[in-house]
C-alpha cells in the first residue's frame, strides 16, 4: 500500500465519518475515480495510476529480485489489487 493510501487509511480508523465517506466512494459510476476525488479535497494527493501501479510494481520487483526471472511469474506472485487491498483494511 502507498504511503497516500496508508495516511487515508490511518485517519479512517482514527475518523468514523472520514471512513464512511470513503466507504461511500465504492458506491459511485467510477469508484477509484472518486476515491482519487475524496482523496485530494481532503489535501492527500493520490491519482488512478498511482492505485493501479502500486500492487503491480511490487510484483514486478519481486520478479526482477528473483536470479534470471521467474520465467512463471503469475503462478508465484499475484498483483495486490490495491484498491481492494485498501478497501479490505478498512472493514
Amino acid at each position: 500500500m502507498n504511503e497516500t493510501l496508508r495516511a487515508l487509511r490511518e485517519r479512517a480508523l482514527r475518523d468514523p465519518q472520514f471512513r464512511q465517506a470513503l466507504l461511500e466512494t465504492r458506491e459511485s459510476d467510477d469508484p477509484l475515480e472518486s476515491l482519487c476525488a475524496f482523496a485530494v479535497a481532503h489535501g492527500y494527493t493520490l491519482t488512478p495510476g498511482d492505485v493501479i501501479s502500486d500492487g503491480e510494481e511490487f510484483a514486478c520487483n519481486q520478479m526482477k529480485s528473483t536470479n534470471g526471472g521467474n520465467p512463471m511469474p503469475y503462478d508465484c506472485f499475484g498483483f495486490d489489487d490495491a484498491y481492494e487491498m485498501f478497501f479490505f483494511s478498512l472493514m
